[in-house]
């Protein structure tokens, strides 16, 4: 007996039961996955996700997948894919991917991309087969001061209001970021702190981060003329913090030597991918 497969809109669900099916379509991936409705809420509002232009999987009457679809002008991306780990090996992956990319391009997107960790191998071949390509790598680093180590000298730097250094963000990026931290997610993102080198107005450098009470930050953003001063900003905060952790560091990007040089280390990988659907 065939199974009734068919897509419908995520915007038909409850917050509640989609955060929910997120959970379980990440159940066993290689990173926790679970998710509340108010993470959810979040997600839409930074990433720009249009849950009415993402399909979820329905299989015999229950949802049993799905794929998230942010949209910013011409260009869509896949903000997070799984199907439930009861209905996966039955090329279901495959059904979904596609509705995404017709769902892209009913929503008259050109290109969608997505981020895909280069060790999932599985997810790689079923977008590959859909048609996407690896347009660039983007590197998870992390760095964290020794504990017998005191702080360092700190290199010059001033606090700055994020809204004021997000003025510069187009001259400090030549390379553009990864989606989720393009300008359009920085300028709604909460709690955000920035230092720069320079006045705040026209810095050499800056960089936003979301700082833990344990001495810990996460770089949301980094921006900077050149590697050098990357690499200057970068002493300033690990004079500031005992460990710094940023995801999705292009490898085109000038400035992204600059934490080799640091002493940041790889944690981790992906392959950003493409596909042009109209």
């Amino acid at each position: 007996m065939s199974e009734d497969i068919r897509f419908i809109s995520a915007g038909t669900l409850t917050l509640e039961g989609l955060a929910e099916l997120f959970t379980r379509s990440f159940e066993q991936y290689f990173y926790p996955g679970a998710v509340t409705a108010a993470d959810l809420a979040r997600r839409v509002r930074v990433e720009q996700i249009d849950l009415w232009r993402s399909p979820v999987l329905v299989v015999d009457g229950e949802p049993a997948g799905l794929a998230l679809l942010g949209l910013r002008g011409t260009r869509a991306w896949c903000g997070g894919f799984g199907v439930v780990l009861a209905r996966r090996g039955r090329g279901l992956s495959h059904r979904l991917t596609g509705a995404l990319i017709e769902y892209a391009r009913a929503a008259g997107a050109e290109q969608l991309s997505l981020e895909v960790l280069t060790r999932n191998e599985r997810a790689i071949r079923a977008y590959s087969r859909a048609g996407f390509r690896t347009v660039r790598d983007l590197r998870i680093l992390e760095w964290r001061r020794p504990a017998d180590a005191p702080p360092p000298d700190a290199p010059p730097a001033v606090e700055a209001a994020p809204e004021v250094l997000l003025r510069s963000f187009g001259r400090l990026h030549p390379v553009r970021p990864a989606w989720q931290r393009d300008l359009a997610s920085l300028l709604v993102r909460d709690s955000l702190s920035g230092l720069a080198l320079g006045p705040a107005h026209a810095p050499r450098a800056y960089a936003l981060l979301q700082a833990g009470a344990d001495g810990s930050a996460r770089l949301m953003d980094l921006g900077a003329e050149s590697a050098g001063d990357a690499q200057e900003l970068l002493a300033a905060l690990q004079a500031r913090y005992t460990s710094l952790i940023s995801v999705n560091e292009p490898t085109d990007a000038p400035a992204t030597p600059a934490f080799d040089a640091a002493g940041f280390a790889e944690a981790d990988r992906q392959h950003e991918m493409v596909i042009y659907v109209n």
